[in-house]
């Protein structure tokens, strides 16, 4: 079994969640050792005997043929936490999923995202607004993230959809079961251009206590969280609490103190959530953020075109104009040598060389 197959099998396994998990990795030294364990050595660390007996029980072989011939019937993969392409941001916040069911393209994980959510039963108002932030977010080429439910939700979605944009929905169940079924011609239409992302195996069914679970999952995805419609009550405030607690920005629409469907939003206002007049301000807020992500993103993807000493050379230069004399001591390297990745960086079009043989950034 390799590691990434390890992983699938503890994030099925029930009532192994990952308090438990980060426990049995600081006492084994690697979480999937788990899996190796007699059921003395797991009772001796602790665990409660009705989980023992569901890791000891639990049809790993089957588990993973049945999953994986799924995997590949709906054209799916997985991420786990170990590999490469796992989400950035996602890593940072306190409980990250193991494992990241996805269906569309992963390659958007690494795009600047945010997160756009609301009520499931909205006003007309509500789902006004949630077009408009998320067209106009959509439009400025970020990445609208939401939780594929009725109202605020799928309004996002569609807006972004309808201008082009990209958007992922996060789904509190798995990819086999897709919840809301009246929504289900919507995710098809995301996972062509966008992702649909579920930590859940692939069959499982929309439970409760799925969604406030995976609501972490689309703030830890995400530079910020715009909460456009929330009563007291509403699912949303949740995910505004998960983007606190992952130090993320949190953005709130303010409505009428008449409309139940404003209370939570104006609350978490008067507790200092920042007021959202409209998603212009929203991302002039986010700029140096929004900068950063996006100066992130273009490093990364320099890196995969770049060998390892152009980047060096590359990470070196900057808008100031260096001399070649200069970027050859601070490297170590020998002139001639240098001249040549010099070269391959200028018909690669990522510097410029000024006259007198200095150099920038192109």
């Amino acid at each position: 079994m390799t590691k990434q197959e390890a992983l699938l099998v503890l994030n099925a396994i029930p009532g192994l969640s990952g308090t438990v998990l980060r426990k049995l990795d600081s006492v084994l030294g690697n979480v999937e050792e788990v899996l190796n364990q007699q059921e003395s050595d797991l009772l001796g660390v602790g665990l409660n005997p009705a989980l023992v007996t569901n890791i000891i029980h639990f049809p790993r072989d089957k588990f993973l043929t049945d999953e994986l011939a799924c995997l590949k019937q709906l054209d799916a993969t997985i991420i786990t936490i170990i590999d490469d392409a796992y989400p950035v941001l996602l890593k940072e916040i306190a409980h990250p999923p193991l494992v990241l069911y996805v269906k569309g393209n992963p390659s958007l994980f690494a795009q600047t995202s945010i997160a756009l959510v609301g009520s499931r039963k909205a006003s007309s108002y509500g789902l006004k607004v949630a077009e408009d932030f998320s067209r106009y977010i959509a439009k400025a080429g970020i990445q609208v993230v939401s939780g594929g439910a009725y109202g605020i939700d799928t309004s996002c979605h569609q807006a972004a959809l309808k201008v082009n944009g990209q958007t992922t929905a996060v789904l509190g169940s798995g990819l086999n079961q897709l919840y809301p079924k009246e929504n289900i011609k919507m995710f098809e239409k995301i996972a062509e251009t966008g992702l649909l992302v579920s930590e859940f195996p692939l069959n499982t069914i929309p439970i409760p206590y799925n969604f406030p679970r995976r609501n972490r999952i689309i703030s830890g995805l995400s530079l910020a969280t715009i909460v456009i419609e929330a009563n007291e009550r509403s699912g949303s405030l949740i995910t505004a609490e998960y983007a606190l607690d992952q130090n993320r920005e949190v953005y709130a629409v303010p409505g009428n103190l008449d409309n139940v469907y404003s209370q939570g939003t104006n609350r978490l206002i008067k507790e200092g959530a920042k007021m959202a007049l409209s998603a212009k301000e929203v991302l002039e807020d986010l700029g140096h953020q929004i900068a950063e992500q996006l100066n992130q993103e273009a490093s990364d993807e320099l890196k995969i075109h770049l060998s390892e000493e152009e980047y060096k050379i590359y990470q070196l230069i900057n808008q100031t104009p260096q001399h070649i004399d200069i970027i050859s001591s601070s490297l170590g390297q020998p002139l001639a040598l240098l001249m040549g990745q010099m070269l391959n960086l200028e018909l690669k079009g990522v510097i410029k060389q000024l006259p007198g043989q200095y150099f920038v950034r192109n």
